[in-house]
């Protein structure tokens, strides 16, 4: 199999957003002003021919770079869909990353105009010299900025009718998440999506007439994957946000749902305090938690990040049809349990249509894929086209084993193996699990000091309970359990977080180890472990 793919083929986008503006039975629901609105997919695309008229009076053309900036919002799919209409890249900003480091990317895309629903962003993006529409409502637009929601009332049918632009290559450009080194932005065209979002209608059976839960961020591919194939092929998309998400599931009852594991964490939590002091029953379980997902929910997708096996377990015994499944942003899916094939505490089996091996010496997963999502680099602002080798096995930088029927579990990443001066690797990612578990610490990294052996930097809330002692009785308990060179002998607590501004944390929250040592590890106070006894407060 070919994982060549061609660097300039035509975009299906355009054709296939002309094609829905006659589809007035398909729905996207969505809340403006605490209100739930509906509109047609028919009007969607009308609505979206305005704010395209829009972007190309303020000189958005073929080639041109937009940045979108917020939360999951109508406005913000009208922004990204009028990116394919006149045929400009779309640049999806986290909503999440601190402000200063989005008007960098802007900057570093070369984008000429700029659409945020932050009234307070508006200034930074002015001040950096980019023209901004306001996708939040008139209200709160502040003085002298146009609004989406402004365009929408003042227009005109002529304005909506104008036909996409055809166009070849990619449609958008994304970031990847930065826990191995600096952030980097690339290219995605949508033909690999849309193929991937056919495999999945065929594995777990769902079309036009299902209704499709969208609540994270938009910035995020899987997000958009699911929302361009939702219009191109008539499911109704609900567009909500965590706040709102059970409110939306019991109000419009959708059958499909996207997640990640720290949601589905959440949703435990609030089943537990939902049934505290009351008998739980499995069938008040199953109740529980179908408050939340709504009763009509058919599947839920699970990724990013591994998920506790307990919890899947658990959600499968309560009768949620939830499958967890694995890929990267640049080499697209990877691993899928389907309602055929499913396993707790794996990402399934390989997808069908590639396949996966593991090198024979670090166990890192590679994948051979038709379908790699990574298109080309944005570099100095310039597209530079990736291509891929036909056959050839690509790396993720994961580590994973087989069991004996062939479901794969990925135990962590290559970064979470270090090695001692005398030569042994060890594995810190399950140390770190064990470690946080029984501290009951926020977040644990484990590395090499500068005395070659290992440390634990424990993270605690500054309100937390646990003490230093707590913090030394447990590593104690955890290194009882380990081969003597996987134990940790020194160790260091802060009593603060790590946090998206400081750089130590992704916008999807995942830890940047090498920023952690950097702001946190090397100024710790660390301290050598006792461990001929355990401490008592």
């Amino acid at each position: 199999m070919s994982t060549a793919t061609p660097v300039t083929a035509p975009c299906p986008l355009p054709s296939m957003l002309d094609a829905i503006t006659t589809d007035e039975v398909s729905s996207v629901i969505f809340r403006r002003a605490g209100r739930s609105m509906r509109v047609s997919h028919g009007q969607c695309r009308k609505d979206a021919g305005v704010v395209a008229a829009a972007f190309r009076e303020k000189g958005i053309s073929t080639g041109e770079r937009v940045a979108i900036h917020g939360t999951t919002s109508y406005e913000w799919v009208l922004a990204d869909l009028a990116c394919v209409l006149v045929g400009a890249l779309s640049v999806a900003l986290y909503p999440s990353a601190p402000l200063e480091r989005a008007v960098g990317v802007a900057a570093e895309s070369r984008c000429g105009l700029v659409c945020t629903d932050r009234a307070d962003a508006v200034t930074a993006f002015r001040e950096a010299g980019f023209a901004v529409l306001f996708l939040g409502s008139s209200s709160e637009a502040p003085d002298g900025t146009e609004s989406v929601e402004g365009l929408l009332a003042a227009a005109e049918d002529e304005l909506a009718a104008t036909a996409a632009i055809p166009r070849e290559g990619p449609f958008t450009v994304v970031s990847t998440s930065g826990t191995l080194s600096e952030p980097k932005l690339f290219t995605v065209a949508a033909t690999p999506l849309l193929f991937t979002m056919d495999r999945f209608a065929e594995i777990y059976g769902f079309g036009r007439g299902d209704r499709l839960l969208l609540y994270l961020p938009l910035s995020h591919l899987p997000q958009r994957m699911m929302l361009y194939w939702g219009l191109c092929n008539g499911l109704d998309l609900i567009l909500s946000d965590p706040a709102h998400m059970t409110a939306d599931g019991v109000d419009h009852r959708p059958t499909l749902h996207v997640t990640v594991p720290r949601v589905l964490e959440h949703v435990r939590w609030r089943v537990t305090k939902m049934l505290q002091g009351t008998e739980a029953t499995p069938e008040a379980v199953t109740n529980a938690y179908q408050a939340v997902f709504g009763p009509a929910i058919r599947s839920i997708f699970v990724g990013s990040a591994p998920t506790d096996p307990g919890l899947m377990a658990e959600l499968l015994a309560a009768g949620l049809p939830v499958h967890e499944v694995y890929g990267t942003t640049e080499l697209g899916m990877i691993g899928l349990n389907t309602p055929d094939h499913r396993r707790p505490g794996t990402v399934g089996k390989p997808i069908p249509w590639g396949a996966v091996e593991l090198d024979r010496e670090t166990r890192e997963v590679r994948v051979r894929t038709p379908t790699p999502f990574l298109h080309g680099r944005l570099d100095g602002g310039e597209v530079r086209p990736h291509h891929w080798e036909p056959g050839r096995f690509e790396p993720t930088a994961d580590v994973g084993e087989f069991d004996a029927d062939g479901f794969l579990r990925v135990i962590g990443r290559l970064r979470d193996f270090v090695a001692l001066p005398s030569g042994e690797k060890v594995f810190v990612r399950p140390i770190e699990d064990a470690v946080s578990k029984s501290a009951k610490a926020e977040l644990c990294q484990v590395s090499i000091r500068a005395d070659g052996a290992l440390g634990a930097l424990l993270f605690f809330a500054p309100d937390a309970d646990e003490t230093d002692d707590d913090a030394v009785n447990a590593l104690i308990r955890v290194n009882q359990d380990l081969h003597p060179w996987e134990r940790v002998k020194t160790y260091a607590v802060v009593r603060r977080l790590p946090t998206v501004e400081e750089g130590c944390l992704t916008e999807t929250s995942k830890p940047r180890r090498h920023v952690i040592e950097q702001v946190h590890g090397e100024k710790a106070n660390w301290h050598r472990l006792d461990t001929k006894s355990v401490r008592t407060g």
